[in-house]
């Protein structure tokens, strides 16, 4: 039997004795007005003080043999029958006269039901393991506050687990279920939370586990210094090829063009006619515009004038193009102002530097578990944006080509940037793997601050697991709550969080609703 009591032997149910507390201890018990989720327990004298919101608590109802109800203690709040908010009394104009013996305090809280414990009761057919609770405790049950959750453990249906930290104050290491991974995880919380931390932490359990990660590190120094510690390999920006259209979409982007505007298609059209150049399939732009229309069929040697990505030479390109496609003058002349100022050189010049094939990067995650690419070399946004876009498809390559899941998962560091609802080609291609990855095993790690502006409502609303911590919005609470069970947590728990402290809620946690953790520091 789960082994609980008071302080001593302790006769409980149908004359089953149980032994010396060892994981538990008697605080309280369960008041009028309970049900089969929520429970108001009154506290022992001598427990209130070791009693703390977010503890563990087992509530044992004599009627239900070898059953316990698992919850955690929330809303925990102090009472006194003479000094009430509503009422005006003597004492309050002479607290002098108060003292120990006229003052009677009590405290009441809140025990919010999250799973019913089986034990080898006959309520389960006499089986062990965690169930959803249907019962609702009697009146007057016992309530036990947990000291070493540890044994909970055995009674979870987990075949394979990683773990991130401990629950706050009974010290339990949370397993959490990597068999729900696929179906995708966010992190959030403000500045300072230990976000960072945390994902780090994810990564090194998830690669333990089998699982490999891609991680983009927004400004080089979250992941890439850890990296080089733990022996994951890093990649530079600047050495990813970026493919001609989404190049393009990086150019209409900084140009601020719409994506139903014509002069993007000519934006477009010139960028690949002149990736046709640099590859030797056509002699010169005109060339390269019959090709296009599908006029006449590659053909020609590489010119060497076009061997390099060149702003100039772009522009010329851009204006002969354009023109084939009957753009009038002045909106050639718009389309090379827009470029020539809002464009600048070092996009075109790292262009020529890229030698890494995004398909290529995913190989290498795939053989080697762990690839962090450093963005901070990237100084435009666009340009990361087109990076994590042009990885992020590429993997669908491998899955096609494989037909099988692939366990691998793209880390966005500083979410807010890739995955809001104006991020371009980023956000399409991580909403695309958000709803439809999960049966290939290839899934997302979302890190940001915010959630309810930053990350688009097609990613969020996918998240089977959630970590969150303080919040810069009450907003983003609400919007958890739209899809996540939540409970009993509100701002003001949010508010008592403490650095690397994070709520657990989803798929993973084995209870589903929200357990506090402290994380796990990584060792370097």
């Amino acid at each position: 039997m789960l082994i609980i009591s008071k302080v001593a032997t302790y006769s409980i149910g149908r004359g089953k004795m149980l032994p010396l507390a060892r994981i538990a201890k008697e605080v309280g018990i369960v008041l009028s007005g309970a049900n089969a989720l929520y429970a108001p327990v009154a506290l022992r004298r001598d427990a209130e003080l070791e009693v703390r919101e977010e503890d563990l608590v087992l509530i044992y109802d004599d009627r239900f043999e070898n059953y316990y109800m698992l919850g955690v203690l929330r809303w925990v709040t102090r009472y006194e029958p003479f000094l009430r908010r509503a009422t005006h009394n003597v004492y309050i104009e002479h607290p002098e006269a108060l003292n120990t013996d006229i003052v009677m305090p009590f405290t009441n809280a809140l025990v919010e039901i999250y799973a019913g414990i089986c034990d080898g009761s006959p309520l389960c057919g006499g089986r062990q393991g965690i169930d959803s609770n249907i019962y609702a405790p009697t009146p007057s049950s016992k309530v036990y506050k947990l000291i070493d959750a540890s044994l909970l453990t055995k009674y979870l249906a987990i075949s394979k687990a990683i773990h991130v930290g401990v629950h706050k104050y009974s010290k339990w290491r949370l397993p959490l279920d990597v068999h729900w991974v696929p179906y995708h995880i966010g992190v959030f919380g403000a500045t300072g939370t230990g976000k960072s931390r945390l994902v780090l932490k994810l990564v090194e359990e998830l690669s333990k586990a089998g699982f490999n990660l891609i991680v983009f590190d927004h400004s080089g120094v979250d992941y890439v210094p850890a990296a080089k510690k733990l022996g994951w390999e890093v990649v530079d920006a600047n050495e990813i090829v970026i493919p001609p259209l989404v190049f393009a979409q990086t150019i209409s982007e900084l140009m601020g063009l719409s994506s139903s505007s014509t002069l993007k298609d000519y934006v477009d059209l010139a960028t690949v006619c002149y990736d046709k150049l640099r590859r030797g399939e056509a002699s010169n732009p005109s060339t390269c515009f019959q090709q296009v229309s599908g006029v006449v069929k590659s053909g020609g040697n590489k010119v060497q004038k076009y061997e390099r990505w060149d702003k100039q030479l772009f522009r010329e390109v851009l204006a002969i193009v354009a023109r084939r496609f009957g753009a009038r003058d002045h909106t050639v002349y718009k389309l090379t102002v827009l470029l020539d100022y809002y464009v600048p050189d070092y996009v075109f010049e790292t262009m020529n530097r890229r030698s890494v094939e995004p398909i290529e990067l995913v190989e290498r995650a795939l053989e080697k578990h762990v690839v962090v690419v450093d963005l901070s070399s990237e100084r435009n946004v666009e340009v990361k944006r087109a990076i994590v876009a042009s990885i992020a498809s590429s993997v669908w390559s491998i899955i096609y080509r494989r037909l099988e899941p692939i366990k691998l998962g793209l880390v966005i560091d500083e979410a807010q940037n890739y995955a809001c609802e104006y991020c371009g080609n980023a956000a399409k291609e991580l909403e695309t793997v958000a709803r439809e990855g999960r049966k290939w095993g290839y899934f997302i790690i979302v890190a940001s601050q915010r959630i309810a502006k930053d990350i688009r409502p097609g990613i969020r609303s996918n998240l089977g697991t959630v970590f969150f911590s303080r919040l810069q919005s009450r907003n983003d609470l609400q919007e958890l709550a739209g899809y996540l069970d939540l409970g009993r947590v509100t701002e003001a728990s949010l508010a008592m969080l403490s650095r690397r402290e994070f709520y657990v809620a989803g798929l993973m946690n084995p209870l589903r609703r929200p357990l506090l953790l402290h994380i796990d520091e990584v060792t370097l």
